[in-house]
């Protein structure tokens, strides 16, 4: 068996899918799950590192293009989702389009919760808003104005 790999990352909110990315069928766009899937290279370090554990976060390199741009700080500024899922599959059966019987090996489902980059690439890190530690979902700052003045004694 010749093994490969492929990743497919979908950015979303609710029932509103916005993108859909795979990166191994190169300058082609395919179907895959009733979806069609545009080709845009990308990286995610984490998942494939096998270092993904519970309220971690996971970063995917993409090319710093104007389209990349515009869909990753949009879902940034509106709180959008991203569901990125590797598979594995057989090469030998063909690698023009994704398989029926490909394997998932890895998901991950994240908010994406900051954007960084240069001229070249952006980092989009996937991760949970909620912060782990604290009394509040979301943890909140007390202040005079949400609370009143503090008694004193």
């Amino acid at each position: 068996m010749a093994r490969g790999q492929s990743q497919f990352l979908r950015i979303f909110s609710g029932d509103t899918t916005y993108q859909r990315w795979q990166a191994y069928y190169v300058n082609t766009s395919v179907t895959w799950e009733s979806a069609s899937w545009s080709y845009q290279p990308f990286d995610a370090d984490g998942i494939t590192a096998g270092e993904v554990q519970s309220e971690s976060s996971i970063s995917v390199t993409l090319p710093a293009t104007t389209n990349v741009m515009e869909v990753v700080l949009q879902a940034l500024d509106e709180a959008r989702l991203a569901e990125l899922r590797l598979y594995e599959f057989d090469t030998i059966l063909g690698n023009s389009t994704p398989q029926t019987g490909q394997t998932l090996i890895a998901s991950y489902l994240g908010e994406v919760v900051g954007v960084s980059g240069g001229f070249t690439s952006i980092q989009m890190q996937l991760g949970s808003s909620l912060s782990p530690v604290g009394a509040q979902v979301p943890p909140r700052t007390f202040s005079t104005r949400l609370i009143g003045a503090p008694c004193k004694l």
